[in-house]
């Protein structure tokens, strides 16, 4: 099935175009923070951290939605 110009709005491309820009921010943010620059690390190297970044990006956002839906069941963990 082609989907066309649609294609780019389908939910799970956007929904993991904006899981790696948040993990791209988030790598960013790290390496200043360090004080390293994307220049000196290999692609290798930061792929990896993207890649790790954007699992916890996925984990915070389950962790959220759980804490949510349980919120909304007036469930208290705290």
């Amino acid at each position: 099935m082609d989907f066309g110009p649609i294609a780019n709005y389908l939910p799970h491309r956007v929904i993991k175009r904006r899981i790696r820009a948040a993990a791209v921010r988030r790598v960013r943010k790290d390496l200043v923070l360090a004080g390293r620059k994307e220049e000196d690390l290999p692609a290798q190297d930061l792929e990896y951290l993207l890649a790790d970044a954007e699992k916890d990006v996925v984990a915070e956002l389950q962790r959220t939605g759980l804490l949510g839906a349980l919120a909304l069941l007036g469930i208290n963990l705290f």
